[in-house]
């Protein structure tokens, strides 16, 4: 796909093949279609099923074909014969493919090209997703689609669909002027990637639709930037003052009445309303309060009304609403925010933003700077990739690099280095008026609500243009707070980083001392900057030995630090820390001249002076990184881990114990913060809670700075508008499945879990506490089981939206997830009537935050900690069951451990599948 195209284009072909996935060997081709135009619209078309004896339930859920049709069906070298015929001359083929079966394809195609749609889809449209037939039809239709099936004629017929919309449409300079520019540099990037795309745009009427669209209305060109978005100015600030018109509280329920008669299928429930009533009193009184509230209370539209309300009220003030996870970010300002501007007209003129943090954003000027005549291939590729993220950084972002993009693309580091180089992070100044990130900082400023993540509230006050203006904050999903704030307040260095900054500076140093036009001055500190990095890079390979021989688990995740040991410098690593850092700064020395005055004197081109200068800045913030670490060597209450790979290691460390943090540099910064969950509490008790973010244990909270004024501080539970009906039960004869039993465990679980899966006719979530189980699960089940209920696995670095969605739509199906589906997933209805816990969420006790506590905290309060985080974790598994007034189920958890720690279940356990109440035997589902 990346190789040049070797002959001109003139027909185009669309394939689409089911793949079977055995237990093991390589997929198989089970059905196959083709679609071939030629460049005056004609079409021809070819399909067949393939015999193979591979299909599982999942493949018939895919394509519904059976077992039987494939036992009539052609072998595989008579339809490999006739496809091939049917695809002579084309020397490559668009072919949409969910599998990532490239190798099988091509072998089908006998070594045909292959120009994977699903790439394409991701590169240009990183805000939907491709990951199923399913998400990349609703994707081109913008509507819900009911089938998962596709035949493979309908799965040709999809990338047929998707090119004509991703050509005709999101790629059309009349809707999208930047087109212009990304045609150009495909042009330039000499690919069959590219050369394909451009065919398309240039041809697309011939092909499609006869003359009736045209996407390319304007030249190609080269100057990208002018199709940048302009910062807004940003208007004087309001002063805030400490007088504001209060919400009445006693009147909080008109306005969901108004809402129920407002807005389709809406009713008023009671506590919303007391919920509501709890967040305005807050707001009111300048309060800290802690509010958990069951499923189905609807907390979202429960603290969303009385803050339009505040600020209707109060033209001054400002209010700022953080969550933990992006879906629900979207979700409050894409749909909840815009409903109640809608259905509520007096707060339409409530200006309003979206904001993330300044790396979820490309600094449009360091890009610029990265550009380069000689770039072509995957490297121009990856470049432009992050134009078209600049581009469209209202829909995506950084974050949005697909899997697929990261196996196709990210080979030698292309998409990861860049995106490290050119994030808005650091460097990206308020000058730079038409980086993404600097327009949305400034509408932040411009407006009075904002819809923003944890890290980037807490970052905030180092933000010049937002510090002190939003003093009143709701945190929802406020049980993953503490972890945001280690997250966001930790140092971290990764050398992979570090040496690819060292080595761009020396590549320029070098081409500095073999030029003849550098001033032998500046050619004697080019060699100098030429030995300082290399003795750097040196360096960094001796400590990845030095921490493999502390501790070689290291190469299996990340480790707790031992700082005195043998394995380092005079037996201490804050003597190699110190060594590095001394070698980092020596670096950042022996480059200074390529900043300054003197710069231009140098025969570099200006873009690579300032690519040297954002270089010089990330070696020195991993420098005070590294500096950082090793402060926290001799501090009280810190944790250091690392882990190592084949060629880099990545150091990172911080505070075990953040209230301080929170209570000082956030608490004592804003005027309300109402933290709010569906899990806060551990047995009805919000101490654990507070403990954690150093919240104390009155009614008024206190600061280190005595002169500050103490905050008041209250605590409530809404209790659920109804009560779930469902069963926790341990199945008799389950084992423990403590780590030493692991074997006798692993074998109990895969042979339950199938019978657990018959039962209850599929509708089963499976929660695993590890990747490590869930692989060896997977294994197992997809070599032994062979029931009617389709198996869908999580895989390591895969974004789950795509199961999701696979699950819900399939209701007879059966998911395994790891971390991301014990919270933040929603399956109402019957698509979810099992919740299986394999094994209880104990925190690992090796992990380096808990080695740290172990070794800061007295040991009753280390174990009431690691009680509650269990605890707090079980909470968020059992209530991925019960969604909605109607849901009802079971949660099984195989783990005899529960039995002796009954306080960590929220309910009752019943002892055995034979004791469960008879409407609950079979969920919601008949045989």
């Amino acid at each position: 796909m990346f190789q040049p195209l070797m002959h001109p284009i003139r027909d185009i072909g669309f394939l689409f093949v089911h793949m079977a996935a055995p237990p093991a060997g390589a997929v198989a081709p089970y059905a196959v279609a083709a679609i071939r135009i030629t460049p005056e619209g004609k079409r021809t078309s070819y399909h067949s099923l393939i015999r193979t004896k591979a299909t599982r339930a999942r493949d018939f859920m895919h394509s519904h074909v059976s077992r039987k049709a494939l036992g009539g069906a052609p072998e595989h070298a008579q339809v490999q014969d006739a496809l091939c015929d049917f695809l002579a001359g084309l020397e490559f083929v668009f072919c949409y493919d969910p599998y990532d079966a490239l190798p099988a394809l091509q072998e089908l195609l006998r070594g045909l090209r292959v120009l994977d749609l699903g790439f394409a889809a991701d590169y240009f449209m990183p805000w939907g997703s491709s990951a199923s037939p399913r998400q990349l039809w609703e994707t081109i239709h913008g509507q819900p689609r009911d089938k998962v099936s596709f035949s493979a004629e309908e799965g040709a017929e999809l990338g047929l669909a998707f090119t004509r919309h991703l050509f005709g449409s999101v790629l059309a300079d009349t809707r999208f002027p930047g087109a212009r520019a990304l045609r150009h540099y495909l042009a330039h990037s000499d690919t069959l990637f590219g050369d394909a795309c451009c065919h398309l745009l240039h041809h697309f009427s011939g092909y499609f639709d006869g003359g009736l669209v045209t996407p390319v209305t304007a030249d190609d060109t080269p100057d990208w930037r002018q199709f940048l978005e302009k910062a807004p100015t940003i208007e004087p600030r309001d002063a805030q003052g400490t007088g504001f018109t209060e919400v009445p509280e006693r009147d909080i329920s008109q306005l969901y009445e108004q809402l129920a008669h407002r807005r389709k299928g809406y009713r008023v429930r009671e506590p919303q309303v007391t919920y509501a009533g709890h967040v305005a009193h807050a707001l009111n009184t300048n309060a800290v309060a802690c509010i958990e509230a069951g499923t189905g209370t609807g907390k979202t539209l429960g603290y969303l009304l009385p803050v339009m309300e505040f600020l209707k009220r109060n033209p001054q003030q400002r209010v700022a609403i953080a969550t933990y996870t992006k879906s629900l970010q979207n979700q409050l300002y894409g749909n909840e925010l815009e409903a109640c501007r809608e259905l509520f007209g007096q707060y339409r003129s409530i200006p309003a933003a979206l904001i993330k943090g300044k790396s979820n954003y490309v600094c449009a000027h360091k890009l610029d700077d990265v550009l380069s005549p000689d770039m072509d291939g995957e490297e121009l590729l990856a470049w432009l990739f992050f134009v078209n993220i600049c581009y469209r950084y209202r829909l995506a972002d950084c974050e949005d690099i697909s899997p697929r993009l990261r196996r196709r693309l990210d080979g030698n580091r292309q998409l990861t280095g860049l995106m490290l180089e050119v994030s808005a992070g650091s460097g990206c100044h308020a000058t730079h008026s038409h980086c993404p990130a600097q327009v949305v900082t400034a509408e932040a400023a411009n407006a009075r609500l904002i819809i923003t993540n944890h890290n980037k509230l807490i970052l905030m006050e180092k933000d010049g243009k937002l510090n002190g203006l939003f003093r009143h904050c709701v945190i929802d999903e406020a049980n993953h707070f503490e972890d945001a704030v280690r997250s966001a307040m930790s140092p971290e260095v990764a050398t992979s980083d570090v040496q690819g900054h060292a080595r761009y500076l020396r590549e320029q140093c070098r081409k500095l001392v073999a030029s003849p036009s550098t001033p032998p001055l500046d050619r004697d500190r080019a060699e100098r900057g030429v030995d300082a990095i290399g003795v750097l890079l040196r360096a960094l390979d001796t400590m990845r030995d030095r921490f493999l021989a502390m501790d070689r688990g290291a190469l299996g995740g990340a480790i707790a630090v031992t700082p005195a040991h043998k394995a380092f410098t005079n037996g201490h690593i804050a003597n190699d820390l110190k060594h590095l850092h001394g070698l980092m700064e020596a670096v950042h020395e022996n480059t200074a001249f390529f900043n300054g005055k003197e710069a231009g004197r140098l025969p570099l081109p200006f873009k690579t002076l300032s690519r040297c200068r954002t270089m010089r800045m990330l070696v020195h913030e991993a420098m005070f990184n590294l500096a950082q670490l090793r402060t926290g060597l001799e501090s009280e209450g810190t944790w250091q881990s690392v882990q190592v790979f084949p060629r880099n290691w990545i150091l990172g460390g911080g505070q075990v114990y953040v209230g301080p943090l929170v209570r000082n540099h956030i608490l004592a910064r804003r005027d309300t913060v109402v933290f709010t969950s569906a899990t806060l509490t551990h047995q009805a008790s919000f101490a654990p809670f507070r403990r954690s973010l150093g919240l104390g244990k009155g009614q008024h909270i206190l600061f280190d700075d005595t002169e500050a004024p103490p905050k008041p501080c209250f605590v409530t539970r809404v209790s659920p508008p109804f009560e779930p009906d469902f069963a926790l039960v341990v199945p008799s004869g389950t084992p423990t499945a403590m780590f030493e039993h692991k074997a006798t465990w692993l074998n109990y679980v895969s042979k339950v879990i199938p019978d657990l899966i018959e039962l209850n006719h599929g509708a089963t979530l499976v929660l695993c506490a590890s990747y490590e189980d869930l692989e060896a699960l997977r294994e197992r089940l997809e070599r032994e089981y062979d029931g009617e209920y389709p198996l869908l696995f999580q895989k390591k670095g895969e974004p789950p939206a795509a199961l999701c969605d696979e699950f819900r739509a399939a209701k007879e199906s059966v998911l395994f997830g790891v971390e991301t589906f014990w919270h933040g997933v929603d399956f109402p209805g019957d698509t979810l009537t099992q919740v299986i816990i394999t094994r209880l969420p104990f925190p690992s006790p090796s992990s380096p935050l808990m080695d740290a506590r172990k070794r800061c905290l007295p040991d009753a309060a280390y174990w009431d900690r690691y009680r509650y985080e269990t605890a707090i974790k079980f909470r968020q598994g059992v209530g991925r069951l019960i969604r909605r007034e109607t849901d009802k189920g079971i949660v099984v958890v195989l783990d005899n451990r529960l039995l002796k720690n009954r306080k960590l279940a929220p309910c009752p356990v019943v002892e055995g599948m034979q004791n469960l109440p008879e409407h609950l035997r079979r969920g919601k589902r008949q045989p």
